[in-house]
């Protein structure tokens, strides 16, 4: 090797070594990109030899508790300081001196109980600064003023509860002040002086009781006024003249009206949520100068008439949980209504026939409909060419699925009827609507899904969830079907055909049921690929590893990206996945193995009205069998269902508790196991009277 390439090589390991050395001890530095992370868990302070060139520092998770004046000298070009989820408790003055180009400061997440007035002097270039989840409890004048280029103050979920007079002035260039979830008791005039550029400010989750009329005078850009979660009990003038302001929340206050000169000045107001106050009343006039006015949100408030001037462009009005009678009136612009939970005591025909532009409509909880159980044909009458996208009739009682109802209108996409005492479906109760994106029957008496049902309906989504559901049938389930929510029912068995003509099937859900075991091909029809979206469910079932599960165990290791099941029992497979289940340790205790055989022997045939009647279904098979029973209306039932007055025993009988003459009948038992099926039935003779 020659004398000059030694030479060269030396150069190099030096610096090499050199460049290592400039890294304080307990700090990675990185040459290309001017960063340093001081990030040692036992650091109690900011290094000193950090290389001056550094553009980004960041210490997290160390036991810095206090930043001094000279800490970050020599650091002329620093950017972006990262001080979060430290134990830093003060920030002393003087300390920003020596790093002018100072940009985005973060310090969340940490013990700083005060911030000195000129702690942050000489920063003419910062723009951001972050310092939420402390314990900072008042903001003295002059901490945040006379910055010229900052945009974002973040002081949530401190102890704040006192603001000076000059906190923040002239911030012309802010965008964002959030001092939401703090212990704010009142905005005094002042506070925000000078001219102020903010779009954003957030005072939610407070404890504001009083705003000074003057308060928000200088932001004259601002967009968005959150004061969610005080104690404001009038609006009064202090959104005055606020000419930019789009949107205003004051949800869950203690207003109690909505006076006519509330919004003065406010004439790009867009959206005013006011829910969850005590307004009883507001005045004709109130709304009647916002021209731009979209959206009205009057939830959970204390009105029973709304007989004031609506904007022509209004689009979205809401008033779910009020004491409305009666609708209101409303402008035929309406997009989106909302009107559930109200003591609503009669419909006129017709009601919504002038909304020719309405798409999304709910009416849960109405007091007619939850009284008479059905909705009378009428209702939606005049709705005929409208296309709507939502309509929700959730806890209303209703018997069956008002058909003639919702015939009126011309097109639903997303129908939601869960909630209701809807115990039977057939092929023709929605009507002209073939095609649903969504049909929710979820948390209804639905006992099981014939497989006529839903023979006409082009569904994307089906949620049957909460149902007392304990069997789903063959071919149940159509083409189109994308999800099938299946979970806490009494599910006790499901055909191994169920989902035959539902390949298209990519999120099932059948966890919190009463299933044992799963046919051994149940979901060869179905195809996962692994995607984000496909879902398969099956957790918290009583799921027997025995003889039966052998088929599926098969069938789950030659598939893909397919969720495996855990075992309950036996014993010895507890909490071990079925997939981890060698097949042949899937056995069953039987002499040998044998499909269902039933006897119906012993069971009442007639029976007096009052009296209990026992109708017998003896099994004889091994393994042990599912068995369901079907009532002459339909209903059919497993030992899980709670039917008032019927029951399944243990031993598969049918227990009727008091017969009625309605209890007359034919009734069903089937019993399944992975061998096969068999049924019988029984027919019942109630005599005498009433």
């Amino acid at each position: 090797m020659t004398q000059s390439w030694v030479l060269a090589i030396s150069v190099i390991v030096v610096v090499v070594v050199l460049s290592t050395r400039a890294c304080p001890e307990g700090c990675q530095c990185f040459k290309d990109v001017p960063t340093v992370y001081c990030n040692a868990p036992d650091l109690d302070h900011i290094p000193q030899g950090i290389p001056g060139n550094t553009t980004l520092l960041q210490m997290q998770g160390t036991k810095l508790a206090v930043v001094r004046k000279g800490d970050l000298r020599d650091l002329p070009l620093l950017r972006t300081l990262y001080l979060s989820g430290n134990r830093l408790q003060t920030i002393e003055v003087g300390v920003f001196d020596d790093t002018p180009a100072l940009v985005d400061l973060e310090a969340g997440n940490n013990k700083i109980s005060e911030l000195s007035a000129g702690v942050f002097r000489g920063l003419d270039k910062l723009q951001e600064v972050h310092l939420s989840l402390n314990s900072i409890a008042h903001i003295t004048a002059g901490v945040f003023s006379s910055r010229p280029n900052l945009q974002v103050v973040d002081l949530q979920k401190n102890k704040i509860m006192s603001i000076q007079s000059g906190a923040f002035t002239n911030l012309a260039n802010s965008d964002v002040f959030d001092l939401s979830n703090n212990n704010i008791g009142v905005i005094k005039d002042g506070v925000f002086q000078g001219p102020q550029g903010a779009k954003h400010v957030m005072l939610g989750n407070n404890n504001i009781s009083s705003i000074d009329p003057t308060a928000f005078r200088a932001f004259t850009s601002l967009t968005l006024l959150s004061l969610d979660n005080n104690y404001i009990s009038a609006i009064g003038s202090m959104l005055h003249n606020l000419e930019n302001l789009d949107v205003l929340s004051a949800v869950n206050n203690k207003l109690t009206q909505v006076s006519d000169s509330d919004f003065a000045g406010c004439a790009k107001l867009r959206m005013v949520d006011l829910s969850s106050n005590q307004i009883s009343a507001v005045s004709q006039n109130a709304f009647k100068n916002l021209p731009d006015l979209q959206e009205i949100i009057l939830n959970k408030n204390n009105l029973k008439r709304m007989d004031v001037f609506l904007p022509p462009g209004l689009k979205t009005l809401h008033f779910q949980q009020n004491l409305f009678a009666e609708i209101p009136p409303l402008p035929s612009g309406i997009v989106d209504l909302d009107m559930s939970y109200n003591p609503v005591e009669s419909f006129k025909e017709g009601q919504f026939s002038s909304l020719t532009n309405i798409q999304q409509l709910s009416l849960s909880g109405i007091k007619c409909f939850s009284e008479a159980g059905i909705i009378t044909p009428g209702v939606f009458a005049g709705l005929g060419s409208v296309k709507l996208g939502t309509l929700s009739l959730t806890n209303n009682r209703l018997r069956r699925v008002p058909t003639d109802a919702i015939d009126h209108i011309g097109n639903i996409t997303d129908l939601n009827l869960s909630g209701n005492n809807i115990s039977t479906i057939g092929p023709k109760d929605f009507g002209h609507h073939t095609y649903l994106f969504t049909l929710d029957l979820s948390d209804n008496k639905l006992t099981w899904l014939p497989a006529e049902a839903l023979m006409a309906l082009d569904i994307f989504m089906l949620e049957l969830s909460g149902n007392p559901l304990v069997y789903i049938g063959p071919d149940a389930f159509k083409h189109g079907l994308f999800h099938v929510g299946l979970e806490n029912t009494k599910l006790r068995l499901i055909d191994e055909s169920a989902f035959n003509s539902s390949q298209g099937v990519k999120s099932l859900t059948l966890n919190n049921n009463s299933l044992n075991y799963l046919p051994g091909l149940i979901f060869a029809p179905l195809t996962f690929y692994g995607d984000p979206s496909e879902i398969l469910l099956l957790d918290d079932n009583p799921w027997r590893c025995d003889c039966q599960m052998r088929d599926y165990s098969k069938w789950l290791q030659s598939a893909s990206n397919i969720q495996t099941l855990t075992c309950d029992t036996p014993p010895r497979l507890h909490g071990t996945a079925l997939r981890d289940v060698p097949v042949d340790q899937l056995t069953c205790d039987c002499p040998h193995l044998s499909s269902p055989n039933i006897s119906t022997a012993g069971s009442t045939t007639v029976v007096t009205v009052g009296h209990r009647a026992v109708l017998k279904c003896t099994v004889t098979c091994c393994p042990v069998a599912a068995i369901i029973w079907t009532t002459p209306t339909g209903t059919k039932l497993s030992e899980d269902s709670d039917a008032p007055g019927i029951s399944v025993s243990d031993d598969g009988a049918l227990v009727i508790a008091t017969a009625t003459s309605a209890k007359s009948g034919t009734y069903t038992c089937l019993a399944a196991n992975f061998m096969g099926k068999d049924q019988a039935t029984v027919h019942l003779t109630v005599t005498g009277n009433q």
